[in-house]
C-alpha cells in the first residue's frame, strides 16, 4: 500500500479496504474506531481486544452516536438517566464496567474485543476475540517459557516505543512496574523519565523503597508528588467530572496527580505495568483457586468480590428493601469456560471486573491530561501465553507470578522481586477516619442524599456510626455514598 501519511489511521483504512472486517485480527495494540464505507453504506465500528480504548453509543428513533466519552454523548442531546441495575450493582457487588450497561439509562459501552455495523438503521455487534478461545499449554518447561516470554516483553515495549514524542514509565515499588522499567531500559538504551506516586502517610508510602531500588543517575530522572487529604477533597470533583461515572476512590484521584506531573515534565506517552496481577496470578485470592484445582474441588468465580479498597462487600442491610427487591433476581453472569478455578478466575477479572474498570479509570484521566497510555503486559500476544501457562509457572511453592520473578531474576534488585507491594488502597479507611468524618455525615444528613431511593438511611448511619468507632473496618460502601452522590448531582440532578 502507498501510505500518503505515517499515521496509524491510515493503517486501518489501508487494512479495511484490504481486509475488510478480518483486519481486526491483524491489528495489535489499542484502538476505538468507526468507519463509514460509503460504498456499503455501512458504518463499522470496532474495540480493541483488551479495552483500552473506550467506546460508549446511544441508538434512538434519531439515529446512532458514539464517542470515546459520554460526556460527548450528552453533549449532543443524548438525556441523562440513571441507570438503576447498574446502581444496584454498583451497590451491591461493588461492580461497574462488567456489562456493556453504564450508569446512564440508553448509553451502552461497546464490549472488549468487539465490532458492530450500522445499516440501514439496523445495529449488528459481532465478537472477534475472546480470551476464552486460548488452548492451554500442557507441556512446556520453565526455560522454554522464561525465553518466550522475554521475547514477548521486549518485542511488546518495543512497538510501544514508537513515538515522535518523549516516552515516559509510572514507577512503583512493585515487581510490575520494576520489570517492564528494566526491560525498558535495555529496549531503548536511553534515560526514561519515570513517575511516582508518594502518600502522606508512611505506612502506604512506597517511594521510600523506590529511592533504594534507583541508582544514582536514574533518579536524575525520577519525579514525584505526593498525594495528602487536601488533595484528595478538590480531586474527586475533578475526578468526578473526567470520568462521568463513578469511579474507583482515592487511588483514582491520587493517579489524576500522576499524570499531571508527567505533564508537566512534557512526557506525553506513558507506560504502565498493568495486567500482570491477572495474566500471572498475582492476586492473593489465585492461591486458594489453585489449591482447589489441586484438589478437584469446583468454585464460584463470582463470590469474590471485593471494594476497591479491598473491603468486604456491602452489607445488604443499608440498602433500601424495595431497591433490593427490584433487582433481587439480578444475577452475575461471567462464565466459566475453563475446566480450572484458577483460570476462570483470571478470566472474570481480566474481561468483566478488575482490568476493564482500571482501563475505563485510566484512560479518562490521561486523555484528560493530553496523554497517552501504554500497557506492554496486555499486548494480547502476552496475555494469551501467559493465560495458556500450566498454573505451577503462575504459582510455585507458595510465590505467585512465579515466571516473571524467575525471568527478573538477576535484572532487578533481589528487594524489588521480594518485598510486598503497599496496598495503595487500604489508605482510603485511614483517611476517611482521620480526615473527612464531619464531611462524610454532611453529606448523610443533606437533604438531596436523604430522598436518595437506594438506601435504608437509618441502617446506613448506624454502619457509618461503627465504621467511625472502629468496630468495623470496610470503607467502600462510604466511598459509594460519597461518589454516587457527587455523580447524581453532576450528571442527573443539575440537567
Amino acid at each position: 500500500y502507498d501510505f500518503k501519511t505515517k499515521t496509524d489511521t491510515e493503517v486501518l483504512l489501508a487494512a479495511y479496504l484490504k481486509w475488510g472486517e478480518k483486519c481486526l485480527s491483524k491489528f495489535n495494540g489499542m484502538f476505538a474506531f468507526a468507519i463509514w464505507d460509503r460504498r456499503k453504506e455501512k458504518l463499522f465500528c470496532a474495540r480493541d481486544r483488551m479495552g483500552e480504548k473506550p467506546f460508549f453509543y446511544h441508538v434512538s428513533d434519531s439515529g446512532l452516536f458514539f464517542a470515546s466519552e459520554i460526556k460527548a454523548l450528552l453533549a449532543l442531546g443524548v438525556k441523562p438517566v440513571e441507570n438503576d441495575a447498574i446502581i444496584f450493582d454498583y451497590l451491591n457487588f461493588s461492580l461497574y464496567d462488567h456489562t456493556e450497561e453504564t450508569f446512564f439509562e440508553g448509553i451502552k459501552m461497546l464490549s472488549p474485543g468487539h465490532f458492530f455495523t450500522w445499516e440501514k438503521g439496523k445495529t449488528e455487534i459481532v465478537k472477534y476475540w475472546d480470551l476464552a478461545d486460548t488452548k492451554p499449554l500442557l507441556e512446556i518447561g520453565e526455560k522454554e517459557a522464561e525465553d518466550k516470554l522475554r521475547y514477548l516483553l521486549e518485542d511488546a515495549i518495543k512497538l510501544r516505543f514508537r513515538s515522535e514524542v518523549p516516552v515516559g514509565v509510572n514507577l512503583s515499588s512493585g515487581l510490575d512496574s520494576n520489570s517492564l522499567y528494566n526491560y525498558a531500559l535495555q529496549v531503548t538504551g536511553e534515560n526514561l523519565n519515570i513517575f511516582s506516586m508518594c502518600l502522606a502517610s508512611e505506612e502506604y508510602n512506597e517511594c521510600g523503597l523506590i529511592s533504594r531500588f534507583l541508582n544514582e543517575n536514574q533518579k536524575k530522572f525520577w519525579h514525584s508528588c505526593y498525594l495528602d487529604p487536601v488533595k484528595v477533597l478538590s480531586g474527586a470533583v475533578e475526578m468526578n467530572n473526567i470520568q462521568d461515572q463513578p469511579y474507583g476512590g482515592i487511588p483514582t484521584i491520587a493517579y489524576k496527580y500522576l499524570i499531571e506531573l508527567a505533564r508537566q515534565h512534557d512526557t506525553i506517552v506513558l507506560l504502565e505495568g498493568q495486567g500482570v496481577d491477572e495474566i500471572l496470578a498475582g492476586y492473593p485470592y489465585y492461591a486458594l483457586d489453585y489449591e482447589n484445582d489441586k484438589l478437584g474441588i469446583k468454585t464460584d468465580t463470582s463470590s469474590v468480590f471485593r471494594g476497591q479498597d479491598n473491603s468486604k462487600l456491602i452489607n445488604q442491610n443499608i440498602l433500601a428493601k424495595d431497591f433490593i427487591d427490584l433487582y433481587k433476581e439480578r444475577k452475575l453472569n461471567f462464565g466459566k469456560p475453563f475446566n480450572s478455578n484458577l483460570l476462570n478466575a483470571q478470566y472474570r477479572d481480566l474481561r468483566y471486573t478488575k482490568i476493564p474498570r482500571v482501563l475505563r479509570f485510566n484512560d479518562h484521566v490521561t486523555m484528560f491530561y493530553g496523554c497517552e497510555l501504554r500497557l506492554p503486559f496486555l499486548d494480547y500476544r502476552i496475555v494469551e501465553f501467559c493465560f495458556s501457562l500450566p498454573a505451577r509457572l503462575k504459582i510455585h511453592n507458595g510465590s505467585q507470578k512465579y515466571l516473571l520473578r524467575k525471568l527478573m531474576d538477576g535484572v532487578i534488585s533481589p528487594k524489588v522481586i521480594q518485598t510486598q507491594k503497599k496496598v495503595f488502597g487500604a489508605i482510603q479507611a485511614e483517611w476517611f477516619k482521620k480526615h473527612f468524618k464531619e464531611r462524610v455525615y454532611h453529606l448523610l444528613n443533606s437533604e438531596s442524599f436523604k430522598k436518595r431511593k437506594y438506601w435504608n438511611h437509618e441502617n446506613l448511619f448506624r454502619e457509618v456510626d461503627d465504621f467511625f468507632e472502629g468496630k468495623i473496618t470496610n470503607s467502600f460502601f462510604i466511598w459509594q455514598c460519597l461518589n454516587l452522590e457527587m455523580w447524581f448531582e453532576k450528571f442527573i440532578d443539575s440537567k
